[in-house]
């Protein structure tokens, strides 16, 4: 076998191992036999002091509300209870995560899964990652009326990117961002249109409500609560979010 032949094989072998490795994550978290496992890896996306300190000051307790709105939630599709999902919170992550191309060509974006792939491996320890939800948070110090860059949550490796801000008094609406981001990792679907609208009847809290509108509640994965047919408003929080019929499909709990 030629240098050539051996690189390759070996290549394709690595190939295989990262594609069974990632299914058994998968697999193994879509079952929810086990607590699900989530840690969360705070980044000072501003290098900013102001930045810095609201990082020093976070603990796991901060985002208790999130495995509780889980919990709650499956009790109403499930007749087995489920248990109760773990948060931990890891090292701050001094590096921030690649951009993922927005308007780029199928190459851009497949060097952009790499590069991420990349970032998750060099930030994280393997083994005691493997089966586990990696959430980096991205904080800053943000602008009112200025939105922040795009979140997101991927099922395959388990992993999500989430920009929040640094700031307390926003730390119940950057639980509902990252409890949405943690449902996309286990398969969830957005659930709003181009124009950041929830969809009928998926994105509706309650979609056989009469009149229709204003909607009371937010369907997580759409994210806002309808209010017109063009107009939508964030929830304050996740008591103010129920988990929709088809999404707790798309998760397997029905």
């Amino acid at each position: 076998m030629s240098f050539r032949s051996l690189r390759i094989l070996i290549l394709l072998s690595l190939l295989g191992v990262i594609a069974a490795v990632t299914y058994w994550e998968r697999w193994s978290v879509a079952q929810w036999r086990q607590p699900l496992q989530v840690v969360i890896y705070p980044i000072n996306g501003d290098n900013a002091a102001e930045v810095a300190h609201y990082i020093a000051g976070l603990d796991a307790a901060q985002f208790a509300e999130i495995p509780e709105f889980v919990r709650k939630q499956s009790e109403r599709y499930r007749l087995k209870p489920l248990p109760l999902p773990q948060i931990t919170l890891g090292n701050v992550v001094a590096e921030a995560p690649p951009v993922q191309p927005m308007n780029g060509s199928m190459l851009d974006t497949l060097r952009w899964s790499l590069k991420l792939r990349y970032y998750v491996f060099h930030n994280t320890p393997f083994w005691q990652s493997l089966g586990r939800i990696k959430l980096f948070v991205v904080y800053h110090q943000g602008e009112d009326g200025i939105p922040l860059e795009h979140s997101l949550g991927l099922q395959k490796g388990l992993l999500g990117v989430i920009h929040a801000f640094a700031r307390p008094e926003q730390d119940a609406q950057n639980n509902v961002v990252i409890a949405h981001e943690l449902l996309h990792t286990l398969g969830a679907t957005d659930k709003y249109d181009s124009n950041l609208q929830p969809v009928y009847p998926d994105g509706f809290a309650e979609p056989e409500r009469e009149p229709r509108y204003p909607q009371k509640l937010a369907e997580i994965m759409a994210g806002r609560i309808a209010v017109t047919p063009e107009q939508a408003r964030m929830p304050k929080n996740l008591a103010a979010c129920v988990i929709g019929a088809k999404t707790a499909y798309e998760i397997n709990w029905k």
